[in-house]
């Protein structure tokens, strides 16, 4: 059986795409032998050890960026744009202090507030990023901004937020290379930048300039 769909039977992980990442990330060995292939035939009694947690794909993506970009110390107050799967929500409410996110499509809202409710440090917007009232919002230590917009679109998006952004503040900013736009960060200073493993993203950490 493949090892991605051994991996849901068992009750490892709720989706394929979940147990997918993990494998990816050599989080799961067979027999004692670490499988990074989920399409991987694997014999149903096999014993299997899942060193990874059942988390959506961005939990993994932040983990990565965070382990070169040092983004939380733990009293940081977050705004995640575009929350989607709650893969950032997830990981920066184990990292940061208080976490808020604002998702516009209402398909992925009976995760988010499920989060919302096991986890008291997060607080959850069903909302257009580009109409939400931004008044309402606390001043960040930290934007995430990984919403699937043109480079042009979600730097709109992500400067109706600066306001609330503190003179201190970081912003982990997502690119998406295939979109054919040139990024260009006027107000900001570039302190970090490094590619996704497989070349279709470009993370930057920002601050104001």
């Amino acid at each position: 059986m493949r090892l991605d769909i051994l991996l849901v039977k068992r009750g490892y992980f709720s989706s394929r795409q979940r147990a997918k990442e993990c494998i990816k990330r050599g989080l799961v060995y067979v027999n004692g032998e670490k499988i990074t292939k989920p399409s991987a035939d694997v014999d149903v009694n096999a014993k299997i050890e899942v060193l990874g947690k059942d988390r959506p794909k961005g939990y993994w993506k932040l983990e990565e960026i965070d382990s070169k970009f040092n983004l939380f110390s733990g009293n940081e107050i977050v705004l995640d744009l575009g929350s989607s799967a709650g893969g950032f929500l997830l990981y920066a409410s184990e990292k940061a202090k208080f976490v808020y996110g604002i998702e516009y499509s209402k398909d992925f809202e009976e995760y988010l507030k499920k989060i919302e409710r096991k986890r008291r440090n997060v607080k959850v917007f069903i909302a257009d990023a580009f109409k939400f009232d931004v008044k309402t919002l606390p001043e960040f230590d930290v934007i995430l901004n990984d919403l699937t917009l043109p480079f042009t679109h979600s730097m709109t998006a992500l400067r109706r937020y600066l306001p609330k952004l503190k003179k201190s503040g970081k912003v982990l900013f997502i690119h998406k290379i295939g979109d054919r736009e040139e990024p260009k960060f006027e107000g900001f200073k570039i302190l970090k930048v490094m590619d996704s493993k497989n070349k279709k993203e470009r993370y930057y950490l920002l601050s104001l300039s």
